[in-house]
């Protein structure tokens, strides 16, 4: 099934803090370093985050979840999915490791995390919500692909939600969640089109979209067509595919061909947009670049496409798997997966996500203290205005919700992934373009609000 992970094409850098937040973190927000050397982390620190995790004395049952010594939290995923089992695993491995290393630490001032993996196997989002509801303290790291159809039982039972990634317009915009890498529904970034426009100069006047048919991913689609267009280049082919996978994906090819498209953006998941490129290898035809969302680095997209992995493109504002040796905190999280989930999927951009969303929790949960509501966890999630997770990825602005001005080109090929040699690194390991997150003119909805299901944010306690 067609889901996105991260959006961004490159991300913004502030060095702005917000006020009026009830809690701000920023000591947080120190970026990844540049070089392989740094001190020997203790226990429960990770990257340039100190004591994460740690012993303590937190007592009480003071919220739904927690315990004198435990809290139960909820991820979610579509790894049930029968018609693509696995679906985003990378999601409960990161927070298996997350969990067994925090633990392993002492926990959170000493309470344990008690991991509940909800598995919404693509149709089951809402139940799994109901259930969450119910049992869980918050849902942190996770994500699904229908998650617009159980915001409002969310919102009711007054659950936080800290996303590895929201993809419905529902969800993207909703109350009560901070995603550490947000994607907004009213900007879309177009860093990754600015700089192909470069690299291939007149490929923009034959441009072709391709996008699952699920609501979510249109209106992704849509975005990203009117981020095309404000740069001049012009649509020449726009199609759905069935999300669920085609018996052949030859007349997609044969299409792009007979409209001449000479650079595509498409919207999916790695093994459907894998047959796709090797469809069109195929009939013989070659387009100028392929664009795809952050979720394409996986190694999936690279054993089923084979030679037909060329020029293809995404954005990411996380640190990639293969640049750890420049990156401490990037290396510290392959080895925790060695240690703690030695056959998990380490190298997939959504578990980077997921970790970013399970240490953001982390450090807010203990900036509260003995004292554990969910308001005060939430507050000062969201009350971070400067995010890089220890070092993972690029500096992000949970409070505000706006999609980053920073981050990296990814290029897929045959042998692997690599940042192309010609990417301007201008920020340490990051390249940041003025101008590469537009301000949307079109209306993409608006996601779920406490207001809905006739309640304030003052009913959080």
């Amino acid at each position: 099934m067609a889901t996105l992970a991260v959006l961004a094409a490159c991300t913004r850098a502030s060095s702005d803090v917000e006020t009026g937040a009830a809690t701000t973190t920023t000591a947080a927000a120190a970026g990844p370093s540049t070089t392989a050397a740094a001190d020997t982390p203790g226990p429960g620190d990770f990257g340039t985050l100190k004591a994460v995790c740690g012993p303590g004395d937190a007592s009480g049952a003071t919220a739904v979840g927690v315990t004198d010594d435990k809290v139960r939290i909820a991820t979610f995923s579509d790894v049930g999915f029968s018609g693509r089992p696995g679906l985003n695993q990378e999601l409960f491995d990161a927070a298996d490791v997350f969990t067994k290393w925090c633990n392993a630490a002492g926990g959170i001032l000493g309470r344990k995390i008690q991991l509940d993996k909800r598995d919404a196997k693509l149709t089951e989002y809402k139940q799994r919500v109901t259930e969450s509801c119910q049992q869980d303290f918050l849902m942190v790291g996770g994500g699904a692909v229908f998650d617009d159809t159980g915001q409002d039982e969310r919102l009711r039972c007054l659950l936080p939600d800290i996303p590895g990634y929201v993809v419905s317009t529902k969800a993207r915009g909703a109350d009560l969640e901070v995603p550490p890498l947000p994607t907004a529904l009213d900007e879309v970034p177009i860093g990754v089109y600015q700089y192909l426009d470069e690299e291939y100069p007149g490929s923009g006047a034959r441009v072709g979209f391709l996008t699952g048919n699920v609501g979510s991913t249109v209106t992704i689609d849509a975005q990203n067509q009117e981020g095309v267009k404000s740069i001049g280049w012009k649509i020449v082919y726009q199609a759905q595919y069935n999300s669920v996978g085609e018996a052949s994906w030859t007349p997609f090819a044969q299409a792009l061909q007979s409209k001449g498209v000479k650079g595509l953006v498409y919207t999916g998941e790695p093994e459907n947009g894998a047959k796709l490129l090797q469809a069109v290898a195929d009939i013989g035809y070659q387009l100028d670049w392929v664009v795809v969302g952050a979720n394409f680095l996986d190694q999936r997209l690279i054993d089923l496409g084979g030679d037909a992995i060329q020029h293809v493109y995404m954005a990411s504002s996380v640190v990639p798997y293969f640049e750890a040796a420049k990156n401490p905190a990037t290396q510290q999280y392959l080895d925790l997966f060695q240690q703690y989930a030695p056959n998990g999927k380490a190298k997939a951009t959504l578990g980077f996500n997921a970790f970013s969303a399970w240490l953001l929790f982390a450090t807010a949960a203990k900036s509260c203290g003995s004292d554990l509501p969910r308001r005060c966890v939430y507050d000062a999630a969201k009350g971070t205005t400067m995010w890089t997770a220890g070092g993972l990825h690029a500096e992000s602005n949970p409070s505000s919700g706006h999609a980053l001005e920073c981050g990296l080109i990814i290029e897929a090929t045959p042998k692997g992934f690599e940042i192309p040699a010609d990417f301007p690194r201008t920020d340490g390991l990051f390249g940041c373009r003025p101008g590469s997150v537009l301000q949307l003119k079109g209306d993409y909805g608006t996601g779920a609000k406490l207001a809905d299901v006739g309640k304030t944010l003052a009913d959080l306690k």
